[in-house]
């Protein structure tokens, strides 16, 4: 048995072994023999270093001998030869490679653009298999020039002039999730300045809206330089700032304020800056309004009240750790590992795209850092003077930066025992264009949040901003001991505080204070900036881009924004290259994406119920000057018109574009219609995906009359005196929002206005559909048409338009 196995198995070898040399043969015929190799294969197409540079762990054959064999075009094979691979199985290892290679993004920065940029690409889903981002910070905390600091003791001070305002919803919506506890405050502003008659007078500001408070001699001048501009206009582009302000102010007001304030607070002449960076930072007074309230005040006296001069009316600013505690909430919401700090850039080779890079830390150890695409937010003089390229452009580039100005801004602030006195305690921070005293500016920090004082009633404090030239004789002046001396001198003298009342003194020195927009700026910032981004690096933030105009917290953070929606999807960036537009309105444009959100109409209803849902939910408030009480997604005040229909279309129309998965809609208060109002909107979320956005209720005939009455009648004529009657029957109203008659004899509706959309069912009916329907509502808190609305929104929503 075993003799007749092995002679089996020796004809099955015998011809296994024929076989296999016929298949030699014939492979040869199309081969060669490689040297150290018994088998034959196709020759191999090896790529150059030029072609391979870019792809870090491969190497051509002249390279084997000393990479590790698995990262080398050779590598051993079992029989301890050099083999070579397929071209099929090198193209298959780089195309895998490349599918796999990560997106480097690195960060220069930790204040607001770069937690813009970084919050944006979190919010894309970057940094996890796709990119690999890096934050690098020289200091050991966040924030840059947006931090804060508590002293001994127990005064918390910012580093320099931060409150929020903003142009933008996106931003508005991130710091709304981020921080828990919110001040809101009224702004309240004013010139402190000495008028011809040597007496000091708070002026409202903007100080070219109230000239009518100013002593009857500076009143005089101003209006006259008005009233000349007025009859012989100037409309030839200006020069400079200083022609800008007499074309608009006159001569009279630019002597009296605009040419005192300005270059104490720019240290340059206004007629080295340019005049582009305007916009709305400057109101342009109406003479018409001036004479009234000259006239008023003649007949009634001054008022000083803040004119609210409409851009900046309001501002927050939170409740626990200053300007510092917003970003430290932000980066909270970001990985960790993303951030490195105490790392300091010493250079970037922009050719290779490496970073050269010092730890500040215990280890002083150096290493270098690849990137693909590079954020810079620290002042462009100084990015530019890190770089190192073999493009001789270079110098030019760093010529250019050269050239641009700042000043250095000194912070002084002063912590003090009692209360504000009533000439304070009802302003936010005055401006003082005389030379009397060191500083531009001074906030009344402790007005902002009871948290920046150690114990709220029992002490106070003032935070003064001091503007040096870039280049400044006399340091002795410039000192923290002289600075410090001089601010108080000075608020003593104006009679604000006394010497023995101050207990705390706290001074910073930021090199980097204000960019100016000097004659030359844009020039060079039309210059570099495009020669960067055209190297995959963006320059931005308020030193970064070098752009006052759009410096303010939104901006700096949008600008990081925007940088990331541009090298991720291509979408033109909006706050760095048209600053005016960016100013001149609201930028909703820009959303964190959401599967579902909830809106709801509230007057004054308690909204507990909903604040499991806060982080999705848009409450739009008609209920007077309240302020938001909880972290809300989004929170806006509206007029008190059109009950909750007019709320609903409203954000119907303002989010057209940027609709989630779902939207669910309620009233502010849900505990009357427990039937019909679902209190989980994850319930109504899941109907408005069968296609069913409410529990539907009974059909509405269609009549040519009103609207129902008691016993659910329709009246030719309304009679329920609690809303205003319309103008329009049912069937009229119907007909103007649809633009044709029903198409049956009844409609079903929601109850009580309690309804889910899918982004399908609202855009059935084009944006314009609802903006007609809007218009309908008239100026009334309660109209007859908000009741037709009502029985509507089943129909708008769930049959065909």
């Amino acid at each position: 048995m075993a003799s007749r196995f092995n002679r089996v198995f020796v004809s099955l070898t015998s011809v296994m072994a024929v076989l296999l040399l016929v298949s030699i043969v014939i492979r040869n015929m199309d081969g060669r023999m490689l040297p150290g190799r018994g088998a034959i294969f196709p020759t191999p197409v090896i790529r150059s270093r030029v072609d391979m540079k870019n792809s870090k762990n491969i190497r051509t054959l002249s390279d084997t001998s000393t990479g590790p064999p698995d990262a080398a075009e050779g590598r051993r094979g079992s029989n301890g030869n050099q083999t070579t691979r397929l071209p099929s199985e090198i193209d298959d290892q780089e195309t895998s490679r490349e599918s796999k290679k990560q997106h480097r993004i690195v960060i220069i920065g930790s204040g607001p653009t770069a937690l813009g940029a970084a919050k944006r690409l979190h919010d894309f889903g970057q940094g996890i298999n796709n990119s690999v981002i890096t934050i690098l910070e020289e200091l050991g905390k966040l924030g840059g020039r947006a931090s804060s600091v508590r002293d001994d003791k127990g005064f918390l001070w910012d580093d320099g002039f931060h409150v929020v305002f903003s142009h933008y919803t996106y931003f508005d919506r991130v710091l709304n999730m981020a921080v828990p506890e919110w001040n809101y405050r009224r702004r309240s502003s004013f010139a402190f300045m000495k008028g011809s008659d040597d007496e000091r007078r708070f002026i409202p500001y903007p100080v070219q809206n109230n000239i009518h408070v100013m002593d009857k001699i500076d009143q005089q001048k101003s209006l006259q330089g008005l009233e000349e501009i007025a009859k012989n206009p100037i409309t030839s582009k200006p020069n400079n700032f200083d022609e800008w302000l007499l074309q608009k102010f006159g001569v009279g007001l630019a002597d009296v304020y605009m040419r005192k304030y300005n270059p104490k607070m720019w240290t340059v002449d206004p007629k080295k800056m340019n005049s582009a960076w305007v916009g709305e930072k400057v109101a342009v007074p109406n003479i018409e309004e001036i004479k009234t309230k000259i006239k008023e005040v003649d007949i009634n006296g001054t008022n000083t009240k803040d004119s609210e001069w409409e851009p900046n009316r309001f501002f927050r600013f939170p409740k626990y750790n200053g300007t510092g505690g917003i970003l430290q909430s932000v980066a909270k919401q970001l990985p960790s590992h993303w951030f490195k700090f105490h790392e300091k850039v010493t250079g970037i080779d922009i050719d290779q795209k490496i970073i050269s890079i010092e730890r500040g830390d215990a280890t002083e150890s150096k290493y270098t850092l690849e990137y693909d695409t590079l954020i810079s937010t620290i002042p462009l003089d100084i990015l530019t003077g890190f770089l190192k390229s073999r493009d001789q452009s270079l110098e030019q580039m760093l010529e250019l930066a050269s050239q641009l100005v700042y000043t250095h801004t000194h912070v002084v602030g002063v912590g003090l025992t009692g209360q504000l006195p009533k000439t304070l305690a009802d302003k936010s921070w005055l401006y003082f264009p005389d030379s009397d005293s060191p500083f531009y500016r001074v906030a009344m920090f402790s007005n902002y949040s009871d948290d920046h004082v150690p114990k709220a009633g029992a002490y106070w404090s003032l935070m003064c901003e001091i503007a040096e030239p870039q280049t400044s004789s006399n340091p002795a002046y410039w000192s923290r001991e002289n600075l410090i001396k001089e601010s108080i001198q000075s608020l003593v003298m104006y009679g604000f505080i006394t010497a023995d009342m101050v207990v705390s003194k706290h001074y910073r020195r930021l090199e980097h204070g204000y960019p100016v927009p000097s004659l030359k700026r844009d020039m060079i910032l039309d210059t570099v900036q495009p020669w960067l981004k055209n190297k995959d690096i963006y320059s931005r933030g308020l030193f970064g881009g070098w752009k006052y105009e759009v410096g303010k917290q939104d901006h700096s953070f949008m600008q990081g924004v925007e940088a990331v929606d541009n090298f991720l999807h291509g979408i033109p960036e909006l706050t760095y290259t048209d600053p005016n537009l960016a100013n001149s309105k609201k930028n909703t444009g820009r959303k964190i994406p959401l599967d579902y959100e909830i809106v709801v109409a509230q007057y004054q209803e308690d909204l507990d119920w909903v604040k499991p849902f806060a982080n999705r939910t848009f409450v739009y408030h008609k209920g007077g000057d309240a302020w938001p009480t909880s972290q809300w997604y989004s929170w806006e005040r509206l007029p008190n018109i059109g009950r909750e229909s007019h709320s609903y279309l409203h954000h119907i129309i303002t989010n057209y574009d940027h609709l989630p998965d779902v939207t669910v809609f309620y009233p502010g208060e849900i505990a009357d219609h427990k039937r019909h109002c679902r209190r989980n909107p994850l319930d109504a979320v899941s109907k408005a995906k069968r296609g069913i956005p409410c529990s539907k209720g009974g059909g509405y005939s269609v009549h040519k009359k009103h609207v129902i009455s008691a016993g659910d009648k329709y009246l030719l004529k309304p009679k329920n005196k609690y809303f205003r009657p319309s103008d329009f029957t049912f069937m009229e109203f119907y007909e103007y929002i649809y633009g044709h008659k029903p198409r049956g004899g009844s409609i079903p509706h929601c109850w009580k206005a309690c309804f889910a959309a899918t982004r399908e069912m609202i855009r059935k009916h084009p944006l314009e559909f609802y903006q007609r329907a809007i218009s309908a509502h008239g100026n009334s808190s309660n109209a007859e048409e908000s009741h037709y609305f009502e029985r509507l929104w089943f129909h708008m929503f769930h049959d065909e338009p």
